[in-house]
Parts: structure tokens; sequence; C-alpha cells
């Protein structure tokens, strides 16, 4: 899920410029047409993800065209703007680096297309489709930040909200050590059921997990040069 984390708030900005330029002209319709690239294998990951306050369906894709085709795929197909003097589409390569990113917004809609080489000749990458706020909004309620260690900075959350279970996950980072950081969280759900506690990689990476009735949080922390990587998934699942 690192992945689409990358759809932060440069992300936004393009988003609102681009609906800026559409303006009130954009009535809400039913969600356009949002293929994936052709000979592309395509998975959901959620059909309700909130991604910087808005809720949004979400695929990945694996293919066997380069990032240059699936690029050129989507330059093509968005090349008619959706309303007089908007942009057909908006294309960061470097923003994300080594994500590109495309972003079109039609009838109330935002879609983007964030891909990138994959580890063969192909890429691998993740397509989200959300409703742009209406006008007259209010701004959206931000979900409750993760427990963290003084001084840690929270550089994403997403929210799922799917059949069956919510869940929140949060990368943080922070100047502290994997072995503080675990003593931090072993004290924090102390009063949890510890379900793992394990070292990991010569003891740079420590996985946790506790559960409490129908909530669970699993824990990764990645130890580096300049402090650590956490990175904390709370799921709260339904009760029948």
């Amino acid at each position: 899920m690192h992945a689409v984390i990358g759809l932060r708030s440069r992300l936004l900005r393009t988003t609102l410029v681009v609906a800026a330029v559409l303006g009130a002209s954009a009535a809400r319709a039913s969600p356009p047409d949002f293929p994936p690239p052709d000979h592309a294998a395509v998975t959901v990951v959620s059909n309700s993800m909130t991604i910087q306050g808005r809720t949004m369906a979400v695929r990945s894709f694996v293919s066997d065209d380069p990032v240059e085709d699936v690029v050129a795929f989507y330059q093509d197909l968005w090349q008619e703007p959706p309303v007089k003097g908007a942009p057909g589409v908006a294309y960061e390569p470097d923003v994300l680096a080594p994500w590109h990113l495309l972003t079109r917004v039609e009838d109330g809609y935002v879609m983007t297309v964030q891909v990138q080489p994959s580890n063969s000749q192909g890429s691998f990458g993740y397509l989200a489709l959300g409703k742009l706020p209406d006008p007259g909004d209010g701004p959206v309620p931000a979900p409750p930040d993760p427990p963290a260690m003084d001084g840690s900075a929270l550089q994403s959350t997403m929210v799922n909200d799917d059949p069956g279970k919510e869940a929140q996950t949060s990368m943080l980072i922070n100047e502290y050590s994997v072995d503080s950081n675990v003593h931090f969280y072993r004290n924090y759900y102390q009063a949890w059921r510890k379900d793992i506690d394990q070292a990991m990689g010569n003891k740079s990476l420590h996985a946790l997990s506790f559960r409490r009735g129908s909530e669970q949080v699993i824990i990764t922390i990645q130890g580096g040069r300049d402090g650590s990587q956490i990175v904390l998934n709370s799921i709260k699942h339904s009760v029948l």
C-alpha cells in the first residue's frame, strides 16, 4: 500500500487547480469510463478508500508494457478536454519519482493514474477514482492521529471502509531507534493481547501485532541512518 500513499498533497493541489478551471459547469453524473491500460492484469484494492480526506475506489494493475506506453495510453485516451478551457490531462513525471502521475477531472469526478517501472520490463501502478467535493462542502474531517513518540512526523494516512472491516493505515517517521519505538508501542498497547513481537533483518526491522476484541493493530518499524519509519495498520472488524 505504500504506493498509494504517493497520492498526497501535490496530487491534491493539482486536482484542485484542474477542478477550478472546470468550475461549476461540471455536472455531477455517473462515473466516467476509466479503463485500465491495455494488456494489464487488474486487482481491486478497495472500493472505498479515503485518501487526503476524499473517498476513492482504487485498483492496482500490472502490465508487460513499459511506463512510457502506459503514459501514452492515457494521454491519448484523455487528450480531449472535458470542457472548453480545461486540460485534457495533467501529467507529472517527476514530482513523486519514480512514480509517474496523470490526473483528469471529468463530470465531477477525479481520475488518477500512478505508474512506475516493475522489476521486469513492464510496469505496475494504481488507478483511483473519486468524486470531487460539491460546492459549499465544508472541510473533510481528518482521521484521528495514530499513537506515536513525541516529535514523530505523520507522512500519510489512508482509511479503508470495506464490508466487514474498517482500517486506517498511517506512515510516520521519527529520529528514534527501532528499540525505542518498539518499547513505546509495547507500553502503549500493554493492555491488549500481543500476537507478534519479532525482530528481523539483524534487528533493523521489527514487527508487532496486538488485538483487543474486534480491534487489531499491526505495526512494522524499520530503522535507518536517520531514525525509524513506522507503518501502523489499525483494523476494526465488524461484529455480526
